[in-house]
């Protein structure tokens, strides 16, 4: 495969000596690199070959290689082949941690609300005062987002059945947003889906820096975790551009794994 050749004509060997000085998740998020990116799928052969000249570039300069490695992916962001695959007309985004989400609107909101009182007008379902609070947010942090759906039963909701825990592993998710025994929540955000925005397979310059993004298979209709629990089904995966949320979102609940106080159970 010419991907693969390439891989190891140019990158190889500066990964192996990034990997040599690395911190423990750092070298594990490079090691898994070097494995899935000669193996990428549904990007076009071109696009590929020059994301990996521009990663030599900037290694090249010094650049170790997670830094050289951010900098491209933010580049390249969104250049996975179109979807052409029927979609639903809501997608789903999982956000982590309640706390952070509530933050990201309070920070937004330069204070104007309290995190009880943003959480209270979520719980209310008053639309009028949820845009309010959602006027001035994005979808994702990133100018990427990452969004899922009930496969079988397209218009279907999501993670009915599933604790927070199970979205984690199905989504195969990092759970270090979270601090030692606090408890596991997360945002279920669904919204939209603009037939004007492109939805395009993710690719590893979406993924970022990550040891649980593969590549989707050549023949899926779509990308798909690979759950971190066997016994639970990975999920479809697709990316875009990112949307302003009040002007896409259908409805926003926060979960909450109450009793989970174990990080380290998977």
């Amino acid at each position: 495969m010419l991907y693969l050749d390439q891989m190891d004509f140019i990158l190889d060997d500066t990964i192996n000596n990034y990997i040599q000085d690395a911190e423990a998740f750092d070298r594990n998020v490079a090691q898994h690199l070097k494995e899935i990116i000669p193996n990428t799928t549904h990007l076009d052969e071109n696009i590929f070959l020059e994301i990996i000249e521009d990663l030599k570039k900037e290694m090249d300069k010094g650049i170790d290689f997670k830094e050289a490695f951010k900098g491209t992916c933010e580049i390249y962001f969104l250049k996975g082949d179109v979807i052409k695959a029927d979609l639903p007309n809501l997608l789903t985004r999982i956000i982590l941690s309640k706390k952070m989400f509530i933050s990201y609107i309070k920070k937004a909101l330069k204070g104007a609300y309290t995190p009880r009182e943003i959480e209270n007008i979520f719980a209310s379902g008053q639309k009028s005062l949820m845009m309010l609070l959602l006027g001035k947010l994005n979808l994702a942090k990133r100018n990427v987002v990452f969004a899922t759906f009930e496969e079988k039963r397209k218009d279907g909701n999501p993670f009915l059945k599933n604790s927070v825990k199970e979205i984690i592993h199905r989504l195969a998710l990092n759970r270090n947003v979270f601090k030692e025994n606090e408890s596991l929540s997360a945002v279920k955000i669904r919204y939209k889906n603009k037939e004007n925005v492109e939805k395009r397979y993710p690719t590893f310059n979406d993924a970022g820096w990550n040891d649980k993004f593969y590549p989707a298979e050549v023949d899926d209709h779509y990308g798909r975790t690979k759950s971190l629990n066997p016994r639970l089904e990975g999920m479809p995966e697709i990316v875009h551009k990112n949307l302003k949320l009040a002007d896409v979102v259908q409805d926003i609940e926060f979960l909450e794994d109450r009793n989970d106080k174990a990080r380290g159970d998977r």
